[in-house]
C-alpha cells in the first residue's frame, strides 16, 4: 500500500505499510489508518451524493457538506453491487480492502487517477504473486481474461454507453447468490452463454465446498425488498453486527421503520449513538413516520450531533412535532438545526426536489401559504415532478380546499400520466368527494402502474370491498398478500372481510398468519 508495500514512506496522510506477510500472503499496515481525510476528499466526486453546502476542504467532515446515498434499490443490488450510476465510494466502503486500511492512493495516483501499476501488478503490490497469480487461485489459463484480478473481483458496469466502471467492493464472485437473489456475478459477465447455476457449480468444484458466507446482508436486503416474513428481524441482525461495514449497517437501519417493536427501537437507539455518522444517519431514516413521543425521546438529542447531515435530518423529522415539553436548550437546538436544513435546501434551489422538501418542511411547521409558494416553485422548475403535485394537493386538503386539490392532481397527470402516486392520491380525493366509481378507476390505475406497491393494493382492495365488489376485493388482496406476506394491513383486512362474510375458518387462517408475522417482527 502507498507508493510501495515495502517502504516506510507513503502518501501524505496515509499510514505506512509493512512487507507482505508470509502467513497471509498479503501486506498489512504497520500503523492503522486513523483518518478518513484522503478517502473523503476523493468522495467529493466519486460518491453518489447530494451536496448540502459549499466550502469543503480536506480534513473537514464529508457529511457536513454532502448527503451520501446508502445501498438501497434501485441504486444497488441486494448484495451491494453497483446498479445505477453509483461511482466508487459506496462500493469501496463495503470492501475488505477498506476495512484493512487501504486508501484510494494505494492503487491510484491521486493527481492523475492512473493506476500505480498496470493489470495484475497493481494487486500484487500487496498480494503475493506466488499465491494469487496462479491457476490454483484463479482457475483460468495464465494470461487469459479470467486470470486478470479485476475481471473477477471488480466487474464493470458501463454508464453513458462509453464508461465501463469497476465495482470497488472488490468482492469474491458469488454466482450462488445470483441463483438465489438474481444479483450479477463476474463469471457470467464473461461467460455470457452460461447461466448462474453453471457458474455456481464450477466455483463449488474449484473450492471443494460452498463459498464462505461472508456476505450475510444480501439475504436480509432481499427479504426486505420482497416484504418477506421475518425481514425486519434479519435487518436488525445486520444493523447490530459491528463486523459489517458502516454503510451496510446504515442501510439495514434505514429499512427498519417498524417503530412499534421495542426490539427494533432498541437497535435504532444504538444506531443513533454509533461512532460512525453514516450509521446515525441510517438510524434516523428508520424514524420517518414515527409517533411524536418516539421522536421526542430519540430524535431530540440528535439535534446537536457534530455532523451537519445528521443534524438536519433530525430537524426534518421533528418539523411537525410540538416541542412544548422540550427544554429551552432543546428548542434552541431545533431552531439552529432547522435553519441549517432550510439553508441546505435553498443551496439546491435550482432543483424541484429541494423546493418540494422545503415546502413539506414548511407545511409540517404550519406555514401553508409559504409551502404553497415553494410547491409551485418546484412545479415551475420541473412540471413533470409528481411529488410536488401530490404534496401541494395535501396542503390544499388540509386547508379544506378539496376542489383545488383535485385540480392540481389533474394538472399533474397531464404532465405525468403514468405517475401511480398521482392516480392514487386523486382516487383518495374522489373518495372524499363521494365520487366512488371515478375513485375506483383512479385507485385501480395506481395499482396497475405500480403493482409492487402494497399500500396502493391495500387501499384499492378496501375501496372495492366497500363498494360491494367483494370477490374482486378478496382476489386482489389475496394476490397482494402473496406478494407481500409480511404486510399486516393486508392480512388484517382479509381476516376482517372473511369474518364479515361468515367464513370464520378463512378469517382464522389470516389471523394465524398475522400473529406469525408479529412474532418475528
Amino acid at each position: 500500500m502507498g507508493r510501495d508495500p515495502r517502504t516506510s514512506r507513503g502518501p501524505i496522510g496515509v499510514a505506512t505499510t509493512s512487507a507482505i506477510r508470509t502467513t497471509t500472503a498479503r501486506a498489512s499496515r504497520s500503523q492503522p489508518r486513523t483518518s478518513e481525510r484522503e478517502i473523503q476528499v476523493c468522495a467529493q466526486c466519486h460518491a453518489r451524493r447530494g451536496q448540502i453546502a459549499d466550502g469543503y476542504t480536506a480534513g473537514k467532515p464529508f457529511l457536513d457538506f454532502y448527503r451520501p446515498a446508502l445501498l438501497t434499490r434501485p441504486l444497488y443490488y441486494d448484495d451491494g453491487q453497483q446498479r445505477d450510476e453509483d461511482y466508487n465510494w459506496g462500493s469501496f466502503l463495503q470492501s475488505r480492502m477498506y476495512a484493512a486500511g487501504v486508501t484510494c492512493s494505494d492503487c491510484h495516483e491521486p493527481h492523475g487517477g492512473k493506476l500505480r501499476a498496470e493489470g495484475n501488478a497493481v494487486c500484487t503490490r500487496c498480494h503475493a504473486r506466488a499465491k494469487f497469480e496462479t491457476t490454483a487461485h484463479h482457475h483460468h489459463a495464465s494470461g487469459s481474461p479470467g486470470a486478470q484480478c479485476a475481471n473477477c473481483h471488480m466487474p464493470t458496469a458501463t454508464y453513458m454507453v462509453i464508461d465501463p466502471r469497476h465495482d470497488h467492493s472488490i468482492r469474491i464472485p458469488r454466482p450462488d447468490l445470483s441463483v438465489r437473489l438474481a444479483t450479477p456475478n463476474a463469471c457470467t459477465q464473461c461467460h455470457a452463454n452460461r447461466d448462474a447455476r453453471w457458474a455456481a457449480t464450477r466455483v463449488k468444484e474449484w473450492l471443494g465446498h460452498e463459498p464462505l458466507q461472508r456476505n450475510t446482508f444480501a439475504s436480509a436486503f432481499a427479504a426486505a425488498d420482497a416484504g418477506a416474513v421475518g425481514a425486519i428481524a434479519q435487518l436488525r441482525g445486520v444493523a447490530g453486527d459491528t463486523s459489517q461495514a458502516a454503510i451496510v449497517r446504515a442501510t439495514a437501519l434505514s429499512g427498519l421503520g417498524d417503530i412499534e417493536s421495542a426490539t427494533t427501537l432498541a437497535v435504532v437507539a444504538n444506531g443513533l449513538h454509533d461512532v460512525n455518522p453514516l450509521v446515525r444517519l441510517g438510524a434516523l431514516e428508520s424514524l420517518v413516520g414515527a409517533p411524536a413521543e418516539v421522536l421526542l425521546r430519540y430524535d431530540l438529542p440528535v439535534l446537536v450531533d457534530p455532523v451537519k447531515a445528521v443534524r438536519i435530518e433530525a430537524a426534518a423529522l421533528l418539523a411537525g412535532v410540538s416541542l412544548d415539553s422540550a427544554s429551552s436548550e432543546q428548542r434552541a437546538a431545533f431552531e439552529r438545526a432547522a435553519a441549517e436544513y432550510v439553508e441546505s435546501l435553498r443551496y439546491n434551489a435550482d432543483r424541484a426536489d429541494a423546493h418540494t422538501n422545503l415546502a413539506g418542511f414548511e407545511a409540517r411547521r404550519g406555514d401553508g401559504p409559504q409551502a404553497e409558494l415553494d410547491f409551485k416553485a418546484a412545479i415551475a422548475l420541473d412540471p413533470s415532478f409528481a411529488p410536488a403535485y401530490v404534496n401541494l394537493a395535501d396542503v390544499y386538503r388540509a386547508e379544506g380546499r378539496e376542489a383545488d386539490a383535485e385540480n392540481v392532481l389533474r394538472d399533474g397527470l397531464k404532465r405525468s400520466p403514468r405517475s401511480a402516486a398521482l392516480h392514487h392520491v386523486l382516487g383518495l380525493a374522489l373518495v372524499r368527494a363521494k365520487r366512488n366509481e371515478q375513485a375506483l378507476d383512479e385507485l385501480g390505475q395506481a395499482v396497475k402502474l405500480a403493482p409492487s406497491n402494497s399500500r396502493f393494493a391495500y387501499v384499492y382492495g378496501v375501496a372495492l370491498y366497500s363498494s360491494g365488489r367483494i370477490d374482486e376485493a378478496l382476489a386482489l388482496l389475496e394476490k397482494a398478500s402473496l406478494a407481500h406476506p409480511a404486510d399486516r394491513d393486508i392480512l388484517q383486512a382479509l381476516a376482517s372481510f372473511q369474518q364479515q362474510r361468515g367464513n370464520l375458518a378463512a378469517a382464522e387462517r389470516y389471523m394465524e398468519r398475522l400473529r406469525a408475522v408479529a412474532a418475528v417482527q
